[in-house]
């Protein structure tokens, strides 16, 4: 390789296992797992430290203090390994972008999304159904609060298929927290409490990422829905979860039925394939635009864990009013 005119990046590793018998260390990667024995992973860090810092490859000789051959052959191995990647300024398409730089990441990023400990407490019968009532509660504020930012998306996109695109969307969407008001409703409390209620903070962040996704890019904001979409596409996933806590925690089937019906209305609208739809309309999409896009899929992954972790925090506490009430300056 030639370190002149070299540009790599460190791969994402999402989780490091130490083998204490021979010092191995594994590292997980959205689509493989990689093994350096302990001296290469030594060297592995202090490629990353550097390159993650802006050092150029060129500069690794000198601030490694190795000769530039084997410099050039360490970097040779990470790259055929898969943990370096070479930067392009080359633009591709957008169908391209999908293919080939969503689509591998996906099924990486909904694994840590759902990640948390409140699906395996959930699941495992140390949950209970206040917090499956709460979680509806929060998912009828974030499905209500699309009216902030899916109208928001479409009148700063300058693409006219897009916007059509998204307007569309938005006509299919704007109205389906009443699913999550029934389903609630089914649990006992009263729909005129939960319109009035107050989300939670971290509920309102994630409609706040989504309008500062929708200023930024259509990308942006576009790959931010899929990733939610994501979410919702995997029958064997999520009926297995919604079975659980009926059977756990006595949650009537009334609460139950009008999620499955927002789930199938999703998939006739064909939501899931939006992403892919509008990628088709972007003939060309330049390097930086696209870190930047994954960057935000990225983030949403993270608002998703967060908001998941602050859902439990809450509704676990029998102490806090459910559903929150707004600030009164006569009663608070």
């Amino acid at each position: 390789m030639n370190l002149d005119c070299l540009h790599l990046l460190p791969r994402r590793v999402y989780a490091t296992r130490t083998d204490e018998s021979n010092g191995d260390v594994a590292l997980t990667l959205s689509d493989a797992e990689v093994v350096l024995d302990a001296r290469g992973y030594a060297v592995w860090q202090k490629v990353v430290e550097r390159l993650a810092a802006g050092q150029p490859c060129r500069a690794l000789p000198a601030l490694l203090d190795r000769p530039a051959g084997e410099v050039s052959q360490a970097l040779a191995r990470f790259h055929e390994a898969g943990l370096l990647v070479e930067a392009s300024d080359v633009p591709v398409s957008g169908s391209h972008f999908h293919e080939h730089e969503f689509a591998p990441v996906l099924p990486a990023w909904l694994n840590k999304a759902f990640s948390h400990p409140f699906w395996d407490r959930m699941t495992s019968g140390r949950g209970s159904k206040r917090l499956y009532a709460g979680w509806l509660v929060e998912l009828y504020h974030y499905t209500r609060n699309a009216n902030r930012h899916m109208p928001l998306a479409a009148a700063h996109c300058r693409n006219k298929p897009v916007k059509t695109l998204l307007a569309k969307h938005y006509e299919e969407e704007w109205n389906h927290y009443h699913f999550f008001s029934r389903a609630a409703a089914a649990m006992d409390i009263d729909p005129v409490l939960v319109r009035e209620s107050e989300p939670l903070p971290m509920t309102m962040a994630m409609s706040d990422f989504m309008r500062q996704a929708a200023r930024t890019d259509v990308m942006c904001y576009a790959i931010c829905s899929a990733v939610l979409e994501g979410t919702t596409t995997d029958s064997a996933a999520f009926n297995p979860f919604y079975e659980k806590v009926r059977e756990l925690y006595g949650v009537p089937e009334a609460a139950v039925t009008p999620i499955y019906e927002h789930l199938e209305l999703d998939g006739k609208y064909q939501h899931a394939d939006l992403f892919k739809e509008i990628c088709s309309h972007e003939p060309a999409i330049g390097a930086r635009r696209a870190a930047m896009v994954l960057d935000f899929g990225h983030q949403m992954v993270e608002h998703i864990w967060l908001w998941t972790d602050a859902i439990e925090r809450y509704y676990a506490d029998d102490t806090q009013p459910l559903p929150r009430p707004r600030f009164d300056a006569a009663l608070d």
